[in-house]
């Protein structure tokens, strides 16, 4: 995930994380020794009262950090899931030909026993991604403070269903790199 980002979920009960290090590959089982921060751990154990296998990760409006979420699911899992991997799918820039083929393909790994975490695009941006958002057991929605406004989080809920999902998480908004002030000093 590049830094620490503050992450915070809601979903039955609102509840703060930080996240620090991207898992260190795809696909993740249950042997790493971190621990990970208590309000990750209780974000892995209210998604698992949905008793999913297949979750989807959308950002409520384009650009907003769905694979520091998805990164996030997969850390706090990491020490519980011991005897199931984790497979993270990034399934962003799908083309509406791919999306049947890839459901299959993620509907397959569930079949063999693991889990999988998809990332999709904004469904607002690119409606291909949809098939994947329904095809999961759950979806997380993905929200920038500052700049998610509630008719892409609405209209984003809307197209998927809000039944689908089984809560949102939210980031700060991101801290704009090189921007400084501008002081005029006056001429004498």
């Amino acid at each position: 995930m590049g830094g620490r980002h503050a992450l915070r979920y809601t979903g039955q009960r609102s509840m703060a994380a930080d996240s620090s290090a991207p898992p260190r590959s795809s696909d993740t089982e249950g042997s790493d020794t971190t621990v990970p921060a208590p309000a990750l751990q209780r974000l892995w154990f209210a998604l698992e009262r949905r008793g999913w296998a297949f979750l989807t990760v959308v950002p409520a409006h384009p650009g907003a950090p769905a694979l520091e979420a998805a990164t996030a699911i997969l850390e706090a899992g990491a020490p519980y899931a011991s005897t199931q991997k984790i497979h993270l799918e990034d399934a962003t820039g799908i083309s509406p030909a791919e999306a049947p083929r890839r459901v299959l393909e993620l509907r397959e790994r569930v079949a063999r026993g693991e889990r999988v975490v998809a990332i999709i695009d904004s469904v607002l941006a690119r409606p291909a991604s949809l098939p994947l958002a329904l095809a999961a057991d759950g979806v997380l929605l993905c929200v920038t403070l500052g700049e998610t406004d509630f008719g892409s989080a609405s209209k984003t809920m809307e197209f998927i269903g809000a039944d689908r999902f089984v809560g949102s998480v939210t980031f700060p908004q991101p801290k704009k790199k090189g921007w400084l002030p501008s002081f005029r000093k006056k001429k004498p």
